[in-house]
């Protein structure tokens, strides 16, 4: 199996932009947590979860996809992530953990209504947006 190791790019200033290869089926724990230069990710599909912290203290991601194939979005893993707007959460997605987007005082989540992401950002009093499709 490929996958990126667990803190693998942790504190790498260098980074701006990504696009996890389609090869990658598991992206570890911590993987881009304090990232602070980091705007841009592009996930591949096949990716079933997205790790605890694994984007934690990113404070300047902006835009990330979220592909069909994720199911689970772990503790912390948007954490810190202040310049965070608007994130699309697909229906694929079963379980978020209560604390995924703490202190992102800008979030808005763009859903299905009747998804996981809809009930999650209605019970954490996270701005919905309701889409067509999610």
């Amino acid at each position: 199996m490929n996958y990126i190791p667990n803190y693998c790019y942790s504190n790498n200033q260098d980074l701006r932009d990504i696009t996890v290869p389609e090869d990658i089926c598991e992206i570890g724990v911590g993987a881009f947590s304090g990232c602070i230069n980091l705007e841009s990710v592009r996930l591949n599909e096949g990716l079933k979860r997205l790790k605890k912290e694994v984007f934690s203290g990113c404070v300047n991601l902006r835009e990330i996809n979220i592909p069909e194939s994720v199911e689970s979005i772990g503790e912390w893993a948007f954490r810190g992530c202040k310049s965070l707007k608007v994130l699309r959460i697909p229906g694929s997605v079963k379980e978020i953990c209560a604390e995924a987007f703490l202190d992102c005082p800008e979030i808005v989540i763009m859903a299905e209504e009747g998804t996981c992401a809809a009930e999650f950002a209605a019970q954490m009093g996270i701005p919905l947006e309701v889409t067509g499709r999610a």
